[in-house]
Order: structure tokens, then C-alpha cells, then sequence
């Protein structure tokens, strides 16, 4: 079935479309209702509207979802299958999420509330994941091990199991796709359980890979909010656990899986710190760091958040900064001249304000660029921090909306001892025109990467991840097959004949 007769967005720009169905768990090939009738509102935040329902899975609902899972993998109707065919059905997949790439974005932007641009990079990005991964069902081999001759030994990558994935709702179909695609490209089967505020795209991509030919039971998905989570967490019929988000929850997360002794990878917040140099180029530093902090209104784990600048330049750094993003537009998800959406919720619009608040009476200098603030919805204009206080939690706590903090440093050392004081160590980003400072740095700074004269490239060849409170284990890339099969020893004894 399209997943045009399971969800429909309007491309108007009044925000006002409606999601034609009630947005149910997607459970061993079929649409399930939730067991305990509850639903939960879906929230445009482009305009504070209810354009649709999603159903709120009990611990039931949940038990069901990982059986199927289990079973699935139990009788090798996925993981027995010839690696050939894992690909062929995983790049019909991509080539589906391409067809529909439209009403994906749609459902994307209006879930978030991200200008609908925005959201077809996305899902552009969904399926190159879709993709690379595709072409690794073909590519995780073994070792022959040099072992003492009278036995031979080798060692092979095997799936893990009923792999879980958690995910975010900034952006829930490219960070679903970082997990699904692995997992099913080694012959695991997946349990997913989206954000709820933002889980319509993952349901229907559990549509497309049915349609796709992956088998029933293989790829659920299961929706709603914190009982669905902490039943998927402990649930002992689990053998991995991939999410991302905060790092609080991410502990409870690692605390549940450590009962049950559940692997888990977890990617979680940041506080990522943006070096400027005096000789570096300024317009690109600029145009990088309003990139870094204002895309999808600054809901990004890697956000450049923090921005040290050396001494010499700031005033003309800020001048510039300032005036760049004083042409930026806020606006509906639809609207085609919007720059900036709003935050995801009127909560953490709160949220926001208070942090910016607190700042200000202690002492801060808080600069909002734009005023065309959108009369509904959870808009907040972007806003650049100076004079912030040493110590004041908005310079090392993660924020997760338009704000930027901004100091300077003196010299590099000065420089890496700012950007490595918080708790956090996701990304970073340098810019200067010293290629010898860009490999001095990139050493010292504790971040799992480290940008230079560029920020927030990603790419499926590129792998990502976190250090220190930002998590540990990474996504994409070649150490995928680490986190999704296990090695086998094997040892033949060789009798003499």
C-alpha cells in the first residue's frame, strides 16, 4: 500500500492539514491499534494546532512487537537469508523512500515544525543511509585466524538478535535509518519506538519496507511515550539497544539495560564549541557558525552552541553574525520563505526562556536578531549570548533551541581549555587558515569530531558519534558491523588422516 493512503499533508500554508488516519504502531506486518485505546495529539508547532492522533502502545502493546521480532529472527526468515537478497530488498527500500520523498518530507515538517526544505534534505539523507548500508549486507567477512597448525580457525560476523532503536524526534527518519540500516543489512530484526512528539515518518517507513519485501515481524515499530520506552528497555528478550537522545534519559536508558545486561550504544546531548581565529576567513566562520546554531532552530545534538572567538576579532565577528542572521525569516514548516521553524513544544519553548532569563539577571547581554515572531506556534527568535558570568549554566548545559554563547579566548590554549570545560564532547569545529593548528587542535579537543572550515557535514561513510557524557559507540560508517554482529570463533581440529 502507498503511504499516500496512510497519511496526507496538504502543501498549503496555513498549517492546517490533517493526518487522514490515527498514526498506530506498525507491528509483524500490520497496523495495530493500542490495546489500551489511549491516544496522544499530534501537535503542528508551526502554528499549536491537533492535526491528527497517535496511539500511546502499552507494556502489551510492546510484548507483542518484540515477539514478533524475536520470532522472526528465530526461524531465520530475515538473518537466513542470502546476503544478496538482504541488499536487493534494502536498495528497494531507498528507491521507495525516493518515490515518496514528497509526502515524507511533508509528514517530516509538519511533525517537527523544520522549514519543509529542511526536511527534504532529511529524507534525502534517509536513503543514501538506506543505501550505504544496503551495500554492506554484502560486505561484513571474516577472518581466517592464524592459529597453531594443527587447527583451523576462523572468525565470522554473526547478528546480534531483536536489536532496539530509540530515537529523537529533531530528526526522526535520518537517526531511525543510522539504526534500522545496519541492523537489518546483518540479518537482525528491529524493534522501533519514535519520540511522540514526532513518530509518523518511522511508522510509514515501516510501511515502505514491508512493501519493500522485508518480512513480517522483521521491522516494527512500536509508538508512544514513556511506558512503551521503559518497557522496551527492559524487556530481557532484547539483545541491543541504539538510542539517541538526552543524556538523562540516556542513563536511564543504560541503568535498565544494565539489568538485563542488554548492549547498548547511546548517542546523547552536546554543547559542541565553534574556535574562531583572527586570520581565519571571516564570511565563511560566519556563514558556518549561523549554519551550526540556526538550522532546524538550533534542535541539533551537534549544534555549535557555544562559539569561542579570539580576542581581536570578536566585534566584527558578532557585527557580522548579526547582520547575516537578521535576514533570516521565521515561519510554518510550509511556508516557502521560511528560514527558522519553531521549537517542538510550548514546553521547551519554556524551557528556553527561562535559561535566557536566568542569564540575563545574572548579568548577560541577550541580543534576539529578528522580531517578525510568528503570532501561533512556539517561535523563538534567534538569539546570540555575550557577558555571560564564569560558571552560569547557559555556557556549558545543553540549551536545544536557537541560542548561541558566546566568549572569547586569548591563544590556543586558552582556546582548548575553554572548549573542553563542560561535561559534553560530541563535535567541535575550528576555523582558521593554520593547517598546522588544525592538527594540533583536532588532537586536543575532546569531542568525536571535529570539523575545520566546515561544520555538521555527515555523511554514511562518516562515522558518528560521542565522548565523555555525550555517549559512547558510533553510528554509520564502517564500525556499524561492531555494534550490529558479534564475532565467532571457530576451531577444527585436524586429525591426521
Amino acid at each position: 500500500m502507498s503511504i499516500t493512503n496512510i497519511a496526507k499533508a496538504s502543501a498549503s500554508a496555513t498549517g492546517q492539514a490533517v493526518f487522514d488516519y490515527p498514526v498506530h504502531s506498525f507491528i509483524n506486518g500490520h497496523v495495530q491499534a493500542p490495546g489500551g485505546g489511549a491516544y496522544l495529539d499530534i501537535i503542528d508547532p508551526g502554528n499549536g494546532a491537533v492535526i491528527g492522533s497517535l496511539a500511546d502502545s502499552s507494556a502489551a502493546d510492546v510484548e507483542d512487537a518484540v515477539q514478533a521480532a524475536k520470532e522472526a529472527y528465530s526461524d531465520g526468515r530475515w538473518s537466513e537469508k542470502d546476503p544478496e537478497e538482504r541488499e536487493r530488498i534494502l536498495f528497494r527500500l531507498a528507491d521507495l523512500v525516493d518515490r515518496d520523498s514528497e509526502i515524507l518530507s511533508e509528514v517530516e515538517a509538519r511533525d517537527t515544525g523544520k522549514p519543509l526544505a529542511e526536511a527534504r534534505l532529511d529524507i534525502a539523507e534517509a536513503a543514501a543511509v538506506l543505501r550505504y548500508f544496503a551495500g554492506w549486507c554484502t560486505k561484513a567477512s571474516g577472518t581466517v585466524v592464524p592459529a597453531p597448525r594443527e587447527y583451523f580457525a576462523t572468525t565470522t560476523r554473526e547478528p546480534l538478535g531483536v536489536c532496539v532503536a530509540i530515537t529523537p524526534w529533531n530528526y526522526p527518519l535520518p537517526i531511525l535509518t543510522y539504526k534500522v540500516a545496519p541492523a537489518l543489512a546483518f540479518g537482525n530484526t528491529v524493534v522501533a519506538k519514535p519520540s511522540e512528539l514526532a513518530s509518523a515518518s518511522s511508522v510509514l517507513l515501516a510501511h515502505l519496507a514491508h512493501e519493500a519485501g522485508v518480512p513480517a515481524g522483521v521491522f516494527n515499530v512500536v509508538t508512544g511515550g514513556r511506558t512503551a520506552g521503559e518497557a522496551l528497555t527492559s524487556s530481557r528478550d532484547v539483545d541491543k539497544i541504539a538510542f539517541t537522545g538526552s543524556t538523562a534519559t540516556g542513563k536511564a536508558v543504560l541503568r535498565a539495560a544494565a539489568e538485563t545486561l542488554t548492549p547498548a550504544t547511546v548517542e546523547l546531548g552536546g554543547k559542541s564549541a565553534q574556535l574562531i581565529f583572527a586570520d581565519a576567513d571571516l564570511e565563511a566562520a560566519v556563514e558556518g557558525v549561523a549554519a551550526g546554531i540556526w538550522t532546524n532552530a538550533g534542535q541539533i545534538c551537534i549544534a555549535g552552541s557555544r562559539v569561542l572567538v579570539q580576542e581581536s576579532i570578536k566585534d566584527a565577528f558578532i557585527s557580522a553574525l548579526t547582520e547575516r542572521t537578521g535576514n533570516l525569516a521565521l515561519g510554518h514548516s510550509m511556508n516557502p520563505g521560511t528560514d527558522i521553524g519553531p521549537v517542538i513544544s510550548e514546553g521547551q519553548l519554556t524551557k528556553i526562556k527561562a535559561f535566557l532569563q536566568e542569564a540575563e539577571e545574572a548579568g548577560a547581554t541577550v541580543q534576539t536578531c529578528s522580531t517578525a515572531i510568528p503570532q501561533a506556534g512556539y517561535f523563538l527568535a534567534p538569539t546570540i549570548v555575550t557577558g555571560i558570568p564564569t560558571g552560569h549554566p547557559l555556557a556549558s548545559h545543553e540549551v536545544f533551541g536557537p541560542v548561541l554563547a558566546v566568549d572569547t579566548f586569548s591563544d590556543e590554549q586558552d582556546a582548548i581549555t575553554k572548549a573542553n570545560s563542560t561535561e559534553y564532547g560530541l563535535a567541535a569545529g575550528l576555523w582558521t587558515k593554520d593547517v598546522s593548528r588544525v592538527h594540533r587542535l583536532t588532537r586536543k579537543l575532546e569531542a568525536g569530531t571535529v570539523w575545520a572550515n566546515t561544520y555538521g557535514v555527515f555523511h554514511p561513510t562518516l562515522p558518528f558519534g560521542g565522548m565523555k557524557a555525550s555517549g559512547f559507540g558510533r553510528e554509520l560508517g564502517p564500525q556499524a558491523v561492531e555494534h550490529y554482529t558479534h564475532s565467532k570463533t571457530s576451531v577444527i581440529h585436524l586429525s591426521a588422516s
